[in-house]
């Protein structure tokens, strides 16, 4: 009898030991009581707790030294394997066309001549390697109110190409109606297109456009109900995009009159437009 009851109060009392330490390790670790044995079992799993198959079960801990490596080792592996899948993503999204894969890019909408002008053309007087731009009519109405008005943008971007020693060229965009204004504007202006490397005229296209170093992007927006033309503008961030518009004014720049005498019309030019200011190279 005495055999029984004394393996009984043993009993109890490692019951009551492990009982207590389970509710320290629940408190200390933060885990549920009803998840410890869950979590033991993960932690034995990661090889960072010993089980001994006793009836009920009871895990130990490892020496400190041990467990640290052991996490260091699980680490290891873990990144190898998430810098081998990363390579094959990489190669998967690869394979995919542009317009699935996409790009960040910078975008920001000016509303108004004013804006387009104080928020978006301002970016010409901080050029640092080239502007090259596509006007039209739009642009000359919008440049020479903002001027009149006593905004200097020429001026300013006068003075930055030269000192910078920008690739300035500019392609005038016109039709016959628009001709004369175009005239007017280059006498009008011309102390300040001297500083501009290279003009050349052609046919209206409708999409005028600037191009700043390799990666900035001014795309105007007219429409013929709004009585100045120009009613927005967009400033795009993108090499990209900057890229095909270049190679696009490029072409347009090999194509484009060197002098308006080259047409059939004859808006009264001065010999003096016929310098290299105006003509271009």
């Amino acid at each position: 009898m005495e055999p029984l009851v004394a393996e009984y109060e043993n009993a109890h009392l490692l019951s009551t030991t492990l009982w207590s330490r389970k509710l320290t390790l629940c408190r200390e670790g933060e885990v549920p009581s009803s998840k410890i044995y869950q979590a033991m079992e993960k932690l034995a799993a990661l090889g960072l707790a010993e089980i001994q198959p006793t009836r009920p079960k009871l895990y130990s801990a490892l020496p400190g030294d041990e467990v640290v490596n052991r996490i260091v080792e699980i680490s290891r592996h873990r990144a190898e394997q998430f810098s081998k899948q990363a390579e094959k993503l990489k190669v998967t999204l690869g394979a995919h066309p542009e317009r699935v894969r996409g790009r960040k890019a910078f975008v920001d909408l000016a509303l108004g001549v004013e804006s387009h002008v104080k928020r978006h053309m301002t970016h010409l007087t901080t050029a640092r390697k080239r502007i090259w731009s596509y006007l039209e009519h739009g642009d000359l109405t919008a440049i020479d109110s903002l001027t009149t008005g006593g905004f200097p943008i020429l001026r300013r971007i006068a003075r930055n190409t030269t000192e910078h020693k920008i690739d300035h060229r500019v392609v005038f965009g016109f039709t016959y109606q628009t001709a004369p204004q175009l005239v007017s504007f280059l006498r009008k202006h011309r102390a300040h297109m001297e500083q501009v490397t290279g003009v050349r005229y052609s046919g209206e296209l409708g999409h005028p456009f600037h191009v700043i170093d390799d990666d900035l992007v001014i795309l105007s927006l007219d429409h013929p109900f709004i009585r100045e033309g120009r009613f927005a503008s967009l400033l795009v961030r993108d090499q990209e995009l900057a890229q095909k518009l270049a190679e696009g004014f490029q072409e347009l720049w090999s194509k484009a009159m060197r002098n308006l005498r080259e047409i059939d019309f004859h808006p009264g030019v001065s010999p003096k437009l016929g310098s290299r200011s105006a003509s271009g190279s």
